[in-house]
């Protein structure tokens, strides 16, 4: 089993990096990009925001590989998040598929929802982990799925906000700048909670602060949408303030900030 869930992890750890290249290496399918472009609801990060996939990938790649070492076979740790990792992998393969193929409907919100299990399922198993974690570790495992995790809980809601404008929902009667401030209250919510169980986790923080940032910045440049960016910036500061509390007593009795 142990072998398996490395060569799983590699598998579907470079399957998501090659998924979002079928549209442009053989020009079937539709960009997710594009796909976006069409559903532009004010809780949709900025394009520039998408790039951090880039490092996510990469990130997740090095991890991948790093975990196929016979020396990492029987480590405790990637016996607890491995197959949690695999499963954010593989789920994130079909999402792109799905999403190319089939557009931006129920089927990409209910896929999307998997891989938030998937993901913060690893980010939680990683916390609440006894091993102690060295240098490489620290950056080979805790950041990618610090990574992942915290972006995943972002594109959850802002998959469910483009699944519903595709649908034509009508917002609980709400108009589209109040429930989108509805959404993003839950959503900063529900990250704010996930940082709490993940004991401060710092990166999964910084990366649902890249993603309110860009949100607020395509409600400028995109729609003047000056509610939306008040509520970013409300809910942003608040989200800083509770990093602070959960980081900064810890980093102060290990004498080290920000010490995963």
């Amino acid at each position: 089993m142990d072998l398996l869930r490395q060569i799983s992890n590699l598998v579907f750890a470079l399957t998501q990096i090659l998924a979002g290249w079928l549209p442009m290496l053989f020009g079937v399918g539709m960009g997710v990009g594009e796909q976006s472009a069409g559903s532009q609801t004010a809780v949709i990060p900025a394009g520039y925001a998408f790039s951090i996939w880039g490092l996510i990938f990469l990130l997740a790649l090095i991890y991948a590989i790093y975990q196929l070492f016979p020396s990492q076979r029987q480590n405790k740790l990637l016996r607890q998040v491995g197959w949690w990792t695999a499963g954010a992998f593989l789920f994130n393969t079909i999402w792109e598929l799905v999403a190319q193929f089939v557009t931006f409907g129920w089927p990409t919100a209910v896929i999307i929802l998997i891989i938030g299990f998937f993901a913060i399922g690893a980010l939680l198993k990683l916390t609440a982990s006894e091993q102690e974690l060295s240098k490489t570790e620290k950056w080979v495992i805790w950041a990618p799925v610090s990574m992942l995790a915290g972006w995943i809980s972002a594109a959850v809601f802002a998959n469910i906000s483009s699944v519903l404008y595709q649908l034509n929902f009508n917002n609980f009667g709400l108009s589209a700048t109040a429930f989108a401030q509805l959404l993003l209250v839950i959503a900063v919510v529900f990250a704010g909670y996930v940082l709490y169980k993940a004991g401060g986790n710092w990166l999964y923080g910084l990366t649902i602060l890249w993603a309110l940032v860009a949100i607020a910045v395509a409600n400028i440049s995109r729609t003047a949408n000056e509610a939306v960016v008040a509520t970013v910036a409300i809910l942003g500061v608040l989200f800083v303030i509770e990093m602070i509390v959960l980081i900064y007593p810890r980093a102060e009795k290990n004498g080290v900030v920000g010490r995963v």
